[in-house]
């Protein structure tokens, strides 16, 4: 039975989720704690959101065996809207790989499979800095989620994508290959 009341939100890592070093000596980010936490903790999100960590990984380190476990995780929530943070580098083709998998795709594709509503997002700058874009891109994932009857996308900067056909440019922005008129 699925539960259209309760909002999965699953992180996978990615800029989203970096912070700064947390050990003597150390240098570079490192992924902590998903975003999302302190995200929601300066917002009120009208429904009530259970938080599960995949991995918590570079998205280019991000292995086929992930996208598996992130696609049997929806699969099996009993949430029907699921909001996945991930890193920006392979986040089209992990949209890509669940839209195969016939997430969103309609009823053929079995029961609580079909009908979900899947959104990825994550963002340029990590969580932890003032000027990050973490908090616009969450927030509008959520409003997207909210207000969609099924289907996997990708929200980036206020843009909404169909995972069907969401490629990057050469300039790291998310577009709608349909109405790409130029090599990236």
């Amino acid at each position: 039975m699925s539960n259209c009341k309760e909002i999965l939100i699953l992180q996978t890592g990615g800029t989203i989720d970096k912070t700064y070093p947390q050990h003597p000596g150390a240098y570079g980010y490192e992924i902590g704690q998903p975003a999302v936490v302190n995200i929601l903790a300066r917002a009120s999100p009208c429904l009530p959101c259970r938080i599960e960590s995949v991995c918590t990984k570079d998205s280019q380190e991000i292995t086929e065996t992930d996208r598996e476990n992130i696609l049997r995780l929806v699969v099996d929530a009993n949430q029907d809207l699921v909001l996945i943070t991930h890193g920006t580098d392979t986040l089209c083709e992990t949209a890509r790989y669940l839209v195969r998998a016939g997430v969103g795709q309609g009823s053929d594709y079995g029961p609580g499979v079909g009908e979900k509503v899947v959104v990825l997002t994550g963002a340029d700058k990590p969580e932890c800095m003032k000027d990050s874009d973490a908090d616009f891109n969450v927030g509008f994932a959520l409003g997207v989620l909210l207000s969609s009857s099924r289907g996997v996308f990708v929200t980036m900067e206020g843009a909404v994508i169909p995972g069907t056909h969401v490629v990057r440019n050469k300039d790291g922005k998310f577009l709608d290959e349909r109405y790409v008129l130029s090599d990236f």
